[in-house]
């Protein structure tokens, strides 16, 4: 994680969650729209789909935003293997938006809002914009 260049917030979140017991963790993928019509891929690790979904859900509608349908949003990006270990499977995506949004100063301005407070909530792990 330090590798990818990971915040440490999350990588102590995850371990913290890893190791505190409870369910299984899920790494989930959520699109959807924010201020300007922006899309956002929001990568969550969670041991709660259904309460992570609704918290999601709320945080976006909160700040100008709202959820789409699986797909909706992913149109905008291609996914990067950034894997550079030979030999190994499991590789480590990245997302790198393909359509850029150009967005006025009020919008850029939700927009911050708005990912400060995914980024906020326990259960995110990285939120991928395609704003300019």
């Amino acid at each position: 994680a330090r590798k990818e260049n990971m915040p440490n917030d999350n990588i102590e979140r995850a371990i913290k969650k890893a190791t505190e017991g409870g369910g299984m963790l899920e790494a989930i993928m959520y699109e959807g729209y924010g201020p300007g019509g922006v899309a956002l891929l929001i990568e969550v690790l969670t041991d709660s789909r259904n309460r992570s979904a609704g918290e999601i859900k709320h945080l976006l509608a909160e700040n100008g935003g709202n959820l789409a349908s699986p797909g909706a949003a992913v149109w905008a990006f291609e996914k990067l293997d950034t894997n550079t270990q030979i030999g190994t499977n499991d590789a480590n995506e990245k997302w790198k938006a393909t359509t850029t949004v150009p967005l006025e100063d009020a919008d850029l301005e939700k927009l911050d809002k708005l990912v400060e407070a995914l980024e906020a909530n326990e259960d995110v792990q990285e939120v991928i914009t395609n704003a300019e």
